[in-house]
């Protein structure tokens, strides 16, 4: 049954899928005769679903603008010395613009200096980097994603029971404004109580041993929120492991492909989704547009949305859970 289950959400999904690219203005539009320009994109994963989503719409935007997408990827989000080499190495070869996903905003920072001296117009994705030479800002408000996490939540819960939550680390941008916005939403519930968080960085067995402490603690938790795509595929399988769906209530952000029949059979009762193939396609969009003279919006909220039971097969739900391209 849960294979039959995420086969049809797959045929559906391919059903939807021809729609889901966003056309170009006009003023993007390759030009006759125009020099193919090269655009470096760096993304902090080359692994997981999301990040692969986000490849693939800025490769359609390469394809559709007629340039030529040079990708690269760290093996993990947890590799930021090796991540501002490749900047670096991108200033080197002298590509025409930088498009990145930088693990660390602070640390990439210097390296992003170096790339607009260099006049490479640079666009960041999914996380701000410390610098104003930033032309354009691609992604969502991480507080407000945090802020529809916690309030689910509440929902689920019907505004009462203990809660944890289980994330990236402590120190990471990202992260902490989604744990900022969560715990500002349960704060508007006085029966729910919100204990710790833990953290498991991107290393999925050190997000399952956490999520199997957070849920054996002798106070039982009613409510869960995983912030990001591994614990999230943590916390699911020890709640199917344990069998613990019945009792705890669980909301997940950007779900791996393999964790949607979680969402399916109850596992998990909602995921908070991003839409990552437009933010890649944006991404590429705005360095073009940078490339020849004209002026992208500075910030761009691809947006979230929360998926459950109820609304996961509408149609638009379907592209974001099943962000690919054939």
């Amino acid at each position: 049954m849960r294979r039959r289950l995420a086969g049809m959400a797959v045929l559906l999904a391919a059903c939807v899928l021809a729609s889901s690219c966003s056309s170009g203005s006009a003023d993007a539009q390759p030009r006759k005769g125009e020099e193919k320009r090269q655009i470096a994109l760096i993304l902090k994963s080359g692994e997981s679903d999301f990040w692969q989503a986000v490849r693939n719409g800025a490769e359609a935007a390469a394809k559709e603008f007629n340039v030529e997408l040079i990708a690269e990827a760290t093996a993990d989000e947890e590799q930021v010395s090796e991540q501002v080499r490749r900047i670096e190495e991108a200033v080197h070869y002298r590509r025409d613009a930088l498009v990145v996903a930088a693990n660390d905003g602070k640390a990439a920072a210097a390296a992003v200096e170096r790339a607009a001296a260099a006049r490479m117009p640079v666009v960041a994705l999914d996380t701000e980097v410390e610098s104003s030479r930033v032309h354009a800002f691609i992604g969502i408000d991480h507080y407000e994603a945090g802020v529809k996490a916690g309030s689910k939540l509440a929902e689920l819960l019907e505004g009462q029971g203990r809660v944890a939550l289980l994330g990236f680390k402590l120190e990471e941008s990202n992260a902490s404004e989604r744990e900022r916005g969560v715990r500002a939403a349960l704060a508007a519930y006085p029966a729910i109580r919100v204990g710790e968080t833990a953290y498991c960085a991107s290393n999925g067995k050190l997000c399952e041993l956490q999520a199997a402490e957070l849920l054996g603690q002798d106070e039982p938790v009613a409510g869960l929120v995983a912030l990001h795509a591994a614990s999230s595929s943590g916390l699911a399988r020890q709640i199917d492991r344990l069998g613990m769906k019945e009792r705890v209530k669980a909301v997940a952000f950007d779900i791996e492909q393999e964790d949607i029949e979680y969402l399916q059979e109850g596992v998990i009762q909602a995921t908070v989704a991003q839409n990552p193939f437009s933010m890649g396609y944006l991404g590429v969009k705005a360095s073009v547009e940078l490339l020849r003279g004209g002026k992208p919006p500075e910030r761009y909220d691809t947006g979230t949305t929360v998926i459950d039971r109820s609304n996961m097969f509408w149609s638009d739900n379907q592209k974001l859970l099943f962000p690919f391209v054939k």
